[in-house]
């Protein structure tokens, strides 16, 4: 992967002189109007990550992004946290896995690849190397929220006291009383026109996945709402103390016999 520049170089000598590569993709290109299986270079952190055109938007290769961006968190790691942002993957045909093996971006022996757009590959990235720093909004901003589980509920969160995982920042719209996010998913209140449904596996740290905003919101305010769920995600990792520090202690229950 530390070669990644030169090869996304020669991949694009080696697509661009290649007559099957002609009809598979318009090889790597600047700026401009989206061609399917367009193949271009997009920089995320500093780092240059090959994207494809898939449906008519520009959606970068995840494998890549997890052995350059995120090289020091596991697979598992980097699936759960996609999983609670709500990103989902697109499966790239077997055409567009052959570009990417041109470009660069997957081995030779690669047989899939999943695709994000940058959009949510930001979101990722931040929410493992970012700092937890709210988004820029008014002084006395809150989002509309809800969820489904059990009889459901309304409040208000309000991100201004969102400054730890276990904040008390959801003001109930029926009682008035604050929860964390993780609480307030198992808060609710049954009225006339609500029905019960049961909790899909509800659990403290899927709040991410339960809690949505009640109303459609203009880009701004979403991708605000999405800032603010990718903090305080499990981002910084515990670190493991030095053996030197660790003791042991063994205990040996000696029967003898009379």
């Amino acid at each position: 992967m530390e070669s990644m520049p030169g090869q996304l170089r020669d991949a694009g000598r080696d697509a661009s002189s290649s007559p099957s590569s002609k009809q598979d993709a318009q090889g790597f290109s600047g700026p401009g109007s989206l061609k399917p299986n367009q193949v271009s270079e997009t920089s995320l952190y500093g780092v240059p990550i090959v994207s494809l055109v898939i449906d008519g938007k520009e959606r970068l290769c995840l494998a890549q992004i997890s052995n350059t961006l995120l090289k020091n968190y596991s697979y598992n790691e980097i699936h759960n946290r996609r999983v609670a942002l709500g990103i989902t993957c697109v499966q790239c045909t077997p055409v567009q896995l052959e570009l990417l093996r041109r470009a660069g971006a997957m081995p030779i022996s690669s047989r899939r690849c999943g695709m994000i757009t940058k959009r949510e590959a930001e979101r990722l990235c931040k929410s493992f190397l970012g700092a937890h720093t709210p988004p820029k909004l008014p002084e006395n901003f809150a989002f509309d929220v809800c969820h489904d589980c059990a009889w459901g509920c309304r409040g208000s969160f309000i991100p201004a006291r969102y400054n730890s995982s276990r904040a008390k920042c959801i003001k109930c719209s029926f009682c008035n009383m604050y929860f964390s996010p993780n609480k307030f998913i198992f808060h609710s209140h049954r009225t006339t026109e609500s029905k019960y449904l049961q909790p899909d596996a509800a659990n403290f740290n899927s709040w991410r996945r339960h809690l949505k905003l009640t109303d459609t919101q203009s880009d701004d305010i979403n991708h605000a709402w999405e800032d603010v769920k990718a903090m305080f995600n499990g981002g910084s990792r515990k670190r493991t103390l030095p053996m030197s520090t660790v003791t042991v202690f063994i205990y040996i229950d000696v029967h003898v016999s009379p």
